[in-house]
């Protein structure tokens, strides 16, 4: 299972199409695998964060866990390329 956090590299949330890609370039190494992103809100009376992650998990040999990081990291700077958001200023 690899996580990582794809909001600050992004400012943004994955798209369905973004996470679909990763799971076919990640099919290039394992027979089987799973992509989800998950949103998660933190909050108290004076802060309010939102965290958007990636979780890819795969029907890998462990020796394959290098190149599957590698996938995800070359995905999620492909995705800050071509579509990111600048956080909002106060």
């Amino acid at each position: 299972e690899i996580v990582f956090n794809f909001g600050p590299l992004t400012g943004r949330e994955a798209t369905l199409a973004e996470i679909d890609r990763l799971a076919r370039r990640l099919l290039d190494v394992a027979a089987r695998v799973r992509v989800h992103a998950v949103r998660t809100h933190d909050m108290t009376p004076e802060t309010e964060t939102i965290v958007h992650q990636v979780v890819a998990e795969a029907d890998a040999a462990t020796s394959q866990g290098d190149r599957l990081r590698d996938i995800c990291e070359d995905w999620a700077v492909d995705c800050a390329e071509e579509r990111s958001l600048e956080p909002l200023g106060h």
